[in-house]
């Protein structure tokens, strides 16, 4: 094989992502054959079953709460429209430009950059979020009659 080829590192970027694919697989396959050879001496031996794992991704059962819901799409929602905005003030910045090759470069910090304002504000509604269910209701109540 000629190592010079110019094809050599476009072959070892697929390997590496076929290998990382075939080697995330396989620890999953593993964990969950250990989960069930548990599950199944528990059973033999009479005990009570052992908990199913909690995802930390996701609810109780593998389901996912309509708030948590809201809350993953309002934080992709944010997300995506801060990389569209990076990318049309880059591309934008680029265009304006007399010397292309010397600021092109600028787009590689504008599009990080407005992710990151993106995650902040998602982050800042979270919290605020976060703090006005912890909050308890106030009752407008009448104070009881003496």
């Amino acid at each position: 094989m000629d190592w010079q080829s110019p094809f050599i590192v476009p072959i070892g970027a697929f390997a590496m992502v076929l290998g990382i694919v075939l080697i995330n697989t396989m620890h999953r396959y593993h964990v969950r054959r250990l989960q069930s050879e548990e599950r199944l001496a528990a059973i033999a031996r009479g005990l009570p079953l052992p908990p199913e794992p909690i995802n930390r991704f996701t609810g109780p059962n593998g389901v996912d709460s309509p708030e948590r819901r809201a809350a993953k799409t309002r934080s992709s929602a944010i997300v995506l429209i801060a990389v569209g905005l990076g990318i049309i003030c880059g591309l934008g910045v680029i265009a304006h430009m007399d010397n292309h090759e010397v600021l092109a470069g600028t787009i590689g910090g504008i599009i990080p950059l407005f992710i990151g304002i993106g995650m902040w504000i998602d982050y800042r509604m979270q919290v605020h979020d976060i703090e006005k269910s912890a909050t308890p209701p106030l009752e407008n109540s009448a104070p009881p009659a003496p």
